[in-house]
């Protein structure tokens, strides 16, 4: 790859790498190019002289490419490969002359200096074309096939095949071993399957804009600066409030483009009909997989590379799978124009020293996969949502149907008077088993959305089992840390003075004490969400439940100095549904206020305010639950914080509001959020109707009389 590099700093159209019996020691690899080729001087002061290097003096060729290497030791590990390296050279600058130059490392190695060894420089009538071949014989390794899959992949991923056509080709014989050439067989072809095309630009401004395409390359959604920077998620100290365009001041212009497939073409409505070819896909993204950074027209190693995930989507996608992609199943390319060096290249060549430039350039690049995953969880969510009424409405009309050919033939037989011989309206008949069809079809499409949000559903109640048992466990081992603390103490008050217990042992002992008291509180919190009865559908006084869930909070709160108030002003009204649907409701809002509050941002008044109040519209009674606190307020797009996945919170699942929206509607109920409230934080509201039962004074559950 060092030699490829230098032929492309020498202005090369081609370059040719042929291996020669390279699987064993003793072959030969050959690398030939139709560059600028050296003169004798730049044999002996630049190519033949250790750290040294044209290229910092002059760093443009004459074809205008930035050269890549500065250093002057690249060639020296390539020639180090075999035994013995012939250099033939025939310079633009002087085509009547062509050089030839002989290396035998054996016996360099053998001598007490490498002075002592004269290198012999030839002058040779000119035979070949203009430019340099370099040939390396008697390998001291041969390569595995590993090694050849390598350099295939290395070496087709040098120039393309994201970047425009480009002026610098490889050929190689890769093939004469058995593995298909790479660049024949890896185009922008492959990139029409893509379901999603996400690209970027970053500004030598610093501005930033990206923009989400589905496969028939319609816009989806565009984004500013200050969306990705609120998209990002990290340390919001950082972060600027949204409506703000901060730009980056370090980083150079690039050009960001990742491409987004779904290997399961069942599951995408927009490919479900397509020929996409699958298995060869995931071939090629096994290959290619992952987003490769490409500085002045090359790719750089190690970025991209099997194993280096140096955006960290696999980690992103490891904490919410759904709509983040991976390596496994996106490709991208990170195209950096950076005609003023900022990005430094590390002293071995492995990518980039990481500065502010590439911690900007980086930062850009995760924003945007970030930010094309939120929208996509959104568009998603839009038509699950749209998908859901569809739904409903076509299984009313397919019973209503269903109800009116039925009742037609009930009537047409009722005509026939029961006579058995009469003949039966065939078309009636046809007509109910048509509809009972189409009714059965209706269901089956319910059922299949009942079960993607049942899929939804899956991972917190694993998580849920998983802390219930944790927590029945956990109380006894509190309750036995509590015990030994005060028998602890009692056994050093025996035998040490009582002034010694208070002043040096009686804090670690009630540390110790008020950390096991915590455990046992939080033990019991999940425990008590998870009792049966609260499963039962039966009408639920709000008010009750809302004072109950904060008891169960208390300590939790308390711990975090959140001080809560509260102001109940629906006694004795009841919404038809289940307690833990409504408990659930309550400690997600919670939990979001808690989270708020306790970012670094989230101020010293740590105050959450919970009210209810009844409220009449077109007759019907409403029950208004809000929740308020002190916090930063709500920094996201307002319509996002509901969409599964969604979360500005490291380690955050992003379903918290999802579960109180859908409870919400499940209860025939709406939700809404407010950026700034009275608080000055984020507020919450909750509307739900009142049972009828409830408003007529005529409970099920015995309730009537005191409402």
């Amino acid at each position: 790859m060092e030699l490829v590099r230098n032929a492309y700093d020498a202005d090369a159209t081609e370059c040719g790498i042929e291996l020669i019996n390279a699987t064993r020691p003793g072959g030969s690899i050959i690398v030939t190019d139709d560059g600028d080729g050296m003169t004798d001087a730049q044999l002996t002061s630049d190519f033949l002289l250790i750290g040294s290097s044209e290229k910092s003096s002059s760093p443009f060729t004459s074809r205008n490419r930035r050269r890549v290497g500065e250093k002057g030791l690249g060639r020296l590990a390539a020639l180090r490969l075999g035994r013995r390296v012939k250099v033939t050279t025939r310079a633009r600058a002087s085509t009547d002359v062509q050089h030839e130059l002989y290396i035998d490392w054996d016996e360099l190695d053998s001598a007490h200096a490498v002075e002592d060894v004269p290198l012999e420089l030839r002058e040779v009538a000119p035979h070949g074309r203009v430019g340099t071949r370099i040939e390396i014989h008697d390998l001291r390794v041969g390569l595995s096939d590993v090694d050849v899959e390598r350099l295939s992949r290395s070496l087709m991923l040098l120039t393309g095949p994201f970047q425009s056509e480009s002026t610098f080709k490889i050929l190689w014989n890769s093939s004469a071993f058995g593995h298909e050439d790479l660049a024949a067989s890896v185009t922008q072809e492959h990139l029409q399957w893509a379901e999603f095309h996400l690209s970027g630009k970053l500004g030598a401004d610093g501005s930033q804009s990206v923009e989400l395409r589905d496969h028939k390359a319609n816009l989806l959604a565009t984004a500013t600066a200050s969306e990705l920077r609120a998209a990002a998620v990290g340390d919001r100290r950082r972060r600027p409030p949204v409506g703000t365009d901060q730009l980056f001041n370090s980083a150079p212009a690039a050009q960001f483009d990742l491409w987004m497939f779904n290997l399961n073409p069942k599951n995408s409505v927009a490919l479900r009909d397509s020929m996409q070819p699958t298995p060869e896909i995931k071939s090629w993204l096994s290959d290619v997989g992952g987003v490769h950074l490409y500085h002045h027209g090359l790719r750089v190693q190690p970025y991209g590379d099997p194993g280096d995930d140096w955006l960290n989507i696999n980690v992103r996608r490891a904490v919410l799978s759904e709509f983040r992609p991976y390596t496994n199943n996106s490709v991208g390319c990170l195209v950096v124009s950076d005609p003023e060096n900022r990005l430094q290249p590390k002293t071995d060549r492995s990518g980039f020293v990481h500065n502010a430039a590439f911690g900007e350039l980086r930062e850009f690049a995760v924003s945007a996969v970030e930010w094309a995953s939120q929208r996509r969880r959104q568009l998603r969510e839009r038509e699950r949502q749209v998908q859901r009424t569809r739904t409903k409405a076509q299984s009313a009309d397919a019973e209503a149907e269903f109800t009116r050919a039925r009742k037609d033939m009930e009537e047409q037989l009722a005509d026939d008077q029961g006579r058995l011989g009469g003949d039966i309206d065939r078309e009636a008949v046809q007509r109910v088993l048509t509809t009972s069809q189409r009714l059965a079809d209706q269901r089956l499409r319910e059922i299949r959305d009942l079960h993607a949000e049942l899929l939804l559903y899956r991972a917190l109640a694993t998580v849920g089992t998983s802390t219930a048992v944790f927590a029945h466990e956990a109380q006894q081992p509190a309750a036995r840390i509590v015990q030994e603390a005060r028998t602890v103490d009692r056994r050093l008050r025996q035998d040490v003075d009582a002034s010694t217990v208070d002043g040096r042992y009686k804090p670690s002992l009630n540390s110790i004490m008020d950390g096991a008291h915590t455990l046992q509180i939080f033990a019991q919190l999940p425990l008590n969400l998870l009792i049966r009865k609260k499963r039962d559908l039966k009408d639920v006084d709000i008010d009750e439940v809302c004072l109950t869930t904060l008891r169960l909070f208390h300590s939790f709160l308390s711990d975090r100095d959140i001080h809560v108030t509260h102001d109940l002003g629906c006694q004795g009204l009841h919404v038809r549904t289940y307690e833990a649907a409504v408990e659930s409701i309550i400690a997600n809002l919670l939990v979001n206020s808690v989270h708020a509050l306790t970012r670094p941002d989230g101020g010293e008044a740590r105050r959450v305010h919970l009210a209810t109040q009844s409220f009449v519209e077109e007759e019907a009674l409403w029950i208004r639950l809000t929740v308020d606190d002190t916090g930063p307020g709500i920094q996201a797009p307002l319509e996002e914080i509901w969409v599964p996945g969604y979360t500005t919170r490291d380690g955050g699942t992003g379903l918290g509001l999802t579960i109180v929206r859908d409870s919400v509607g499940d209860m025939a109920g709406r939700q809404n959020a407010v950026r700034n409230g009275p608080l000055g934080g984020a507020r919450l509201l909750i509307e739900l109707p009142v049972s009828t039962t409830t408003a007529t004074g005529d409970s099920n559950d015995g309730q009537g009389e005191q409402a």
